[in-house]
């Protein structure tokens, strides 16, 4: 389930490859499934004629690997290899590889001190480059790309997890009101009491003086 949600993905992307070369000579390229999480990608154009009457051929594979290194979180890379092909005898054998991180990056490099052949069918993805190299085709699925390393990035890119979606900044809170004071009360100043004047007192009465 895993591999075919892959798949799709791989084959999209080759399809989005081939409407972004635009312009640009975009040319096919094939792709292996090497197991759960590897992809071996080869370039049909690239492949070199060697030996007496070119049964046997030479060609660089690379090998696109979910996780380059040990350990966790898995860490994209891919393997460059050259890699010969008995088109007669049905064998293949490698030369040289190197390792690189995503970032292209080396991280190991080494030549075969003793390249012996070994049998092209003791596994599916081996058998299916065999028949690519020798046949012109018959496995893996063909992708249009520009280059080998457009195809390389898309299929790194394919691990990735999907991304966050966008969520829109939260709309503003309207701007608070603030609370109306009511308007102050002027306390009335205490008036002073009303001071009344003495009422006039009548002049006391004078005695009449009796006669």
């Amino acid at each position: 389930m895993t591999s075919r949600r892959t798949l799709s993905r791989v084959l999209a992307a080759g399809l989005a490859l081939a409407l972004a070369a635009g312009a640009a000579q975009a040319r096919s390229f094939y792709i292996i499934q090497s197991g759960a999480d590897a992809w071996t990608v080869m370039d049909p154009e690239g492949i070199e004629r060697i030996g007496p009457g070119g049964a046997q051929r030479r060609a660089w594979v690379v090998r696109v690997q979910r996780n380059i290194l040990t350990g966790n979180p898995p860490t994209p890379g891919y393997v460059r290899t050259l890699t010969e092909y008995d088109c007669e005898a049905t064998r293949t054998r490698w030369r040289e590889f190197s390792a690189f991180s995503r970032s292209g990056a080396l991280l190991v490099s080494k030549v075969n001190p003793n390249p012996e052949w070994g049998p092209a069918d003791e596994a599916s993805d081996t058998y299916a480059a065999h028949r690519v190299i020798c046949e012109g085709g018959g496995g893996g699925s063909v992708v249009s790309a520009e280059s080998v390393a457009k195809v390389v990035i898309s299929l790194m890119g394919s691990w990735d997890p999907p991304p966050t979606p966008y969520v829109p900044p939260s709309a503003q809170s309207p701007a608070k009101t603030p609370p109306t004071k009511a308007p102050a009360t002027k306390t009335p100043a205490a008036k002073a009491p009303a001071v009344k004047a003495p009422a006039a007192k009548a002049p006391p009465a004078k005695a009449t003086p009796k006669t």
